[in-house]
């Protein structure tokens, strides 16, 4: 059990997530559901996915369920049956466990969590892992998460100005940052002295705002044509990034391998770590970027990376454009002094943003609502008994 509440009881949680094949907000579920695990809870973690494409490991004790339903319905009709497949399917893996509270990552998981299973009685906490006020899921998902989000015993949001997004259609917003893993390959940050390697990684598509990346590295570098660049994910925009390279002639010096596992181990290897995304909710990536001492660039989004960089101290905000962060790459490749500086500052994100105290929360508010819901069914039931 958590040192922070001696109160806390054990607990029987499962938790909902699309997969765990992606990036930032499959790596906290993942760690989170093992970390909770390992303090005694019972947990049950369940897919969408049938769990082929995982990339991230959970603890043994985590029991693992696979819905097997994440492939596209064509036309509007099989659509609507793949939602309702959904939903029995998610309602009827609830009423097997019937555990104490329900926890579910990511926007659209959460919707079809609560529309499916809000009167079944377990209390249900979802956590939105982007930033609502940006991320747009098209007219009708947005006016059912407007809709569905009142269900929820508590929703979580990454920062304070995701939380004022949410507030006006749920009762309870908790802020809970994500956490970043104490590193354990700093080693291989020796292979990156002497290298002119800038380093990306996330889904390739339009939000993450690679091909601004590509053009403004094209620019930063274009009299210094030894620098390379490389983005580690996958996505629907690879072709389109791949031809867009060729278009800025920096094909040759310009790599999409793919996910790596684990990613840790190439970004160590980077000179330079740029995000240039559009909107974030709290980067695990840019996070991890920073705790292996990869001086870093970020655009300034509204959510998450001016939270998490202090500009000039431990990394860069640039300006959400080419031009911002053509000056950013071009500023950091000029000065190595300055690469080291902020580098060695971002090792510091690791204190302030480590797992502990983001289980800690999380437990206190699962517990709290466990306890909440209990107490309240308990004196329902009193009442009808007299």
């Amino acid at each position: 059990m958590s040192g922070q509440d001696a109160g806390i009881v054990e607990l029987s949680v499962t938790c909902f997530i699309h997969s765990l094949a992606g990036g930032g907000a499959e790596r906290v579920m993942a760690g989170l559901t093992s970390r909770l695990s390992q303090r005694g809870h019972s947990v049950t973690l369940v897919t969408l996915d049938d769990g082929s494409g995982d990339r991230h490991q959970i603890d043994p004790a985590v029991r693992r369920v696979t819905l097997n339903l994440s492939s596209d319905a064509v036309g509007p009709l099989g659509k609507f049956r793949q939602v309702r497949q959904r939903h029995q399917a998610i309602a009827t893996t609830i009423r097997a466990h019937m555990p104490d509270v329900v926890l579910s990552f990511c926007d659209r998981m959460n919707i079809d969590v609560l529309l499916s299973s809000h009167r079944l009685g377990p209390p249900i906490v979802v956590s939105e892992r982007s930033d609502p006020a940006r991320q747009s899921l098209g007219w009708f998902w947005d006016l059912l998460r407007k809709r569905s989000y009142p269900h929820a015993s508590a929703v979580v949001a990454l920062t304070e100005a995701s939380a004022a997004y949410l507030r006006p259609f749920s009762h309870r917003v908790e802020v809970i940052p994500s956490a970043v893993d104490t590193p354990t390959v700093c080693s291989h940050r020796d292979q990156a002295i002497g290298r002119k390697l800038i380093v990306g990684a996330g889904r390739l598509e339009a939000e993450k705002g690679f091909d601004r990346l590509l053009e403004a590295f094209a620019k930063a570098t274009e009299f210094d044509p030894s620098w390379q660049l490389v983005i580690y994910g996958e996505g629907s925009l690879r072709d389109q990034l791949t031809r867009q390279a060729q278009m800025l002639q920096i094909a040759d010096r310009f790599q999409l391998p793919g996910w790596m596992r684990p990613l840790s181990e190439s970004l160590a290897q980077a000179t330079l770590f740029c995000l240039p995304s559009q909107y974030e909710g709290f980067p695990s990536v840019l996070l991890e970027a920073m705790s292996l001492g990869v001086p870093s660039i970020s655009v300034d989004c509204e959510s998450g990376p001016r939270v998490i960089v202090d500009h000039g101290r431990n990394g860069l905000l640039v300006e959400p454009s080419i031009e911002g962060l053509c000056e950013g790459i071009s500023r950091m490749i000029s000065s190595p002094a300055e690469r080291e500086k902020l580098g060695r500052a971002g090792t510091g994100i690791v204190e302030q943003f480590g797992w502990p105290a983001m289980v800690d929360r999380y437990e206190s508010l699962l517990s709290d609502v466990a306890r909440r819901h209990r107490d309240w069914t308990n004196t329902l039931s009193e009442s009808f008994n007299h």
